[in-house]
């Protein structure tokens, strides 16, 4: 009896918890004179995540415009909406829900503004703990601590290591390539095989671990129950899952299947890495110089040892000023893994696909790829060699990126305080705790910035026209209207190893083949390409 009464209760009790929360919070941002819309729902509510596939759609069938909030009540709405609600409601709106407000920035300008002044716009904690599971990160750490690991982790990021990536990544896009000429009739894997392709790059050029394409990382290692590359795939497919379970800290006979899964993922993934920290420490020979060892881990673990080196006096054990503790280098790994996988595999799937729907476009790439490399497969020259002569490929890279951002907005945070934002003239006060987002898909898709075509996959408006070849010239600058990458001090430090890598690959892939859609029925190759185009424009 006393459950019903107190299921009764909360049902009676959480509208009115939600509709008094809501109006609170509606009165403190009325102060910064912005638009606001209404939600009943944090869009970042972790059980909101879980639930909203659910009902989410009964909401939207609500009369009178009351499901308006399914618009922008979901992480990664703005990817869907482009620039849609920002022409309604202004380039800079407030999202008011219960539990926190959210502002929506897609003015260029104030958007650089923010990127750039970090002490008064820092991470925003609730969207980096998610991140942070095995430790923080140069991707969410704020103040000295972020200098600190921006330092250590930048070091990584070289043209050395731009050229294993090439070499890596061409290696694997060729063998992908053939085991695709191979099938029997068409290619129905390419999202897993361009995930597997990017997992086996990083494994290359991020931890120096070379695999052939078609024998992949699926042997469980000695002392293990899961190999590397489930462990790591158990997390990246589960991102907000593993916080869940790292949270819980659950004995596993207590989870249901797919937590254990992550559960387990999460042990091997962490003994995984610690074994290869600790190979790379025992590697390690002061002064010396070696090219051999350029991997992102290798490179971590060596600048780490070289700042606690430099450190002198201080308690043994003790964390000195410059280097990374243990659970700081876990965590920058694991935050090199997820966003290195992420945003190359999707922007080369994406690529690839839009490729298919303009075959002109492969005409233009090709004639390219033939000028720079005439019959030598592309493999054959080296990084520094080919990569700044295929400016043709790097707009179709460019051009994907400003379509289909992996990141739809880049976060940040109030803190404790006011924070001012300027926006044209005037300034506007933002109170403490609001969650603040740097919204990628919308200033990119702006027609004021990007002109009438915004919305259409056109590489070639990142080309100085000229020649082919060394007589065209990238456009690598679009003034604060082009932040894949984020921008500011703050910039992706991984941006140049995704770079190199998603060209290698695309023109690997398009040197001697063309990409086709399947033809559904009898539909015409004009109609196979506008229905491929329509199920890109809603895909995540």
């Amino acid at each position: 009896m006393n459950y019903y009464v107190n299921l009764g209760a909360f049902l009676l009790l959480l509208p009115l918890w939600t509709t008094w929360a809501l109006y609170g919070n509606y009165r403190l941002t009325k102060s910064t004179g912005l638009p606001i819309l209404l939600s009943p729902v944090d869009p970042i509510n972790p059980f909101w995540v879980l639930l909203r596939p659910y009902v989410n759609p009964l909401f939207s069938r609500l009369p009178l415009k009351l499901g308006y909030f399914t618009q922008y009540n979901k992480l990664g709405w703005e990817w869907h909406d482009k620039n849609r609600l920002h022409t309604t409601h202004g380039s800079v709106f407030v999202i008011v829900t219960p539990t926190r407000n959210h502002l929506i920035i897609a003015d260029k300008d104030a958007c650089e503004y923010v990127f750039k002044h970090l002490r008064e716009w820092p991470m925003n904690p609730a969207f980096s703990a998610p991140l942070e599971i095995f430790g923080s990160n140069v991707g969410t750490a704020d103040g000295h601590a972020w200098q600190r690991q921006r330092k250590i982790t930048n070091v990584a990021f070289n043209e050395k290591n731009s050229t294993l990536v090439w070499n890596e990544a061409t290696k694997q896009a060729e063998q992908m390539l053939h085991s695709w000429v191979q099938a029997p009739n068409v290619v129905t894997s390419t999202v897993q095989d361009v995930n597997l392709l990017a997992l086996h790059v990083l494994a290359g050029a991020g931890f120096g671990m070379s695999f052939d394409f078609d024998s992949p990382l699926t042997a469980v290692s000695p002392g293990h129950t899961m190999s590397y590359r489930d462990a790591l795939q158990a997390l990246m497919d589960n991102i907000v899952l593993a916080y869940f379970v790292s949270m819980l800290k659950l004995p596993l006979l207590l989870l249901p299947d797919a937590m254990r899964r992550v559960a387990i993922g999460i042990d091997e993934f962490k003994q995984y890495t610690a074994d290869m920290v600790k190979t790379e420490r025992e590697a390690y020979v002061p002064g010396s110089k070696s090219s051999a060892r350029v991997n992102l881990l290798s490179s971590i673990v060596r600048a780490s040892i070289e700042a606690e080196n430099s450190k002198e006096g201080g308690e043994p054990g003790m964390l000195t000023r410059g280097s990374l503790s243990n659970e700081e280098l876990l965590g920058n790994l694991y935050a090199f893994n997820v966003a290195g996988q992420d945003i190359t595999a999707s922007t080369i799937t994406y690529a690839t696909a839009m490729l298919a729907c303009n075959p002109e476009c492969q005409r233009w790439v090709r004639e390219e790829i033939d000028s720079v490399c005439g019959t030598k497969r592309i493999r054959d020259f080296q990084y520094e060699q080919v990569f700044p002569r295929l400016v043709r490929y790097q707009a179709i890279m460019y051009e994907t990126l400003r379509l289909f951002p992996p990141l739809p907005s880049v976060p940040r945070y109030t803190g404790e305080s006011y924070s001012h934002l300027p926006l044209g003239s005037k300034m506007h006060a933002i109170p403490p705790h609001t969650a603040v987002w740097g919204n990628v898909a919308a200033v990119q898709t702006d027609e004021q910035y990007w002109g009438d075509d915004a919305t259409v996959w056109r590489p070639n408006r990142w080309i100085r026209h000229g020649g082919v070849g060394d007589g065209e010239e990238l456009i690598e600058t679009v003034e604060h209207s082009y932040i894949p990458w984020a921008s500011g001090p703050r910039v992706c430090p991984g941006k140049k190893f995704a770079q190199v890598e998603i060209v290698a690959v695309i023109a690997s892939m398009m040197q001697s083949h063309v990409v086709a859609p399947v033809l559904d029925g009898g539909e015409t190759e004009a109609a196979a390409r506008e229905r491929i185009a329509r199920v890109v424009a809603t895909r995540t």
